[in-house]
């Protein structure tokens, strides 16, 4: 290996060409003066950043409107149908937010009680069978329902299976609420006897 004297390619205020240490230490200084400003202003930026995301958050909506949710009439179906149709309406942020409460795909059974009341959908059904009403007749509500609901893979198919689900599921909760209620509201009369 040949010695090559490398000061010849680097510049004279360069610190690896100084032989002097009181220079080396000069040029050290200078570096970390400089470094701490670096840091002093990532500190700065991290705290603007945070300020700017709390602000963010403030903003937005509370996670759950239940002001007209869930549903207990059937002629506020037909009239958020309606509304539904329009672009740009709150009632589908609201209705995305009842049913992907984390952001997350969530069966509709869990959270179709959040929607609509147990009253509204003992009188429907999905096909309008057994003298019910039908829900699919509510083309908006359906569609709104489906895009919150879709995610990969996520067919038409799926969602009627899903919502037939859901209203079977409900209406099982129903009735199951009624007779535990007439089951201790007998109980009930019959101690006091």
């Amino acid at each position: 290996m040949t010695n090559v004297d490398v000061s010849e390619f680097l510049s004279l205020n360069d610190p690896l060409h100084s032989t002097g240490d009181d220079v080396l230490e000069h040029n050290i200084r200078e570096l970390q003066g400089k470094l701490n400003e670096i840091l002093a202003n990532q500190d700065e930026i991290l705290s603007l950043l945070s300020q700017v995301s709390k602000m963010k958050h403030r903003n937005e909506p509370p996670e759950f409107e239940s002001d007209y949710f869930p549903l207990t009439d059937a002629t506020e179906l037909e009239n958020l149908d309606t509304e539904l149709s329009h672009k740009d309406n709150i009632y589908a942020s609201m209705m995305n937010r009842i049913l992907r409460p984390n952001g997350q795909v969530e069966p509709l059974k869990k959270n179709w009680s959040k929607l609509f009341d147990y009253e509204i959908l003992i009188a429907f059904n999905y096909d309008g069978v057994c003298n019910k009403e039908s829900f699919k007749k509510f083309k908006n509500i359906n569609k709104t329902i489906f895009e919150i609901q879709r995610s990969s893979g996520y067919t038409q198919t799926d969602y009627i299976k899903e919502i037939k689900a859901a209203f079977h599921t409900m209406k099982t909760r129903y009735h199951k609420r009624n007779y535990d209620l007439k089951r201790k509201l007998e109980r009930a009369l019959s101690d006091s006897e």
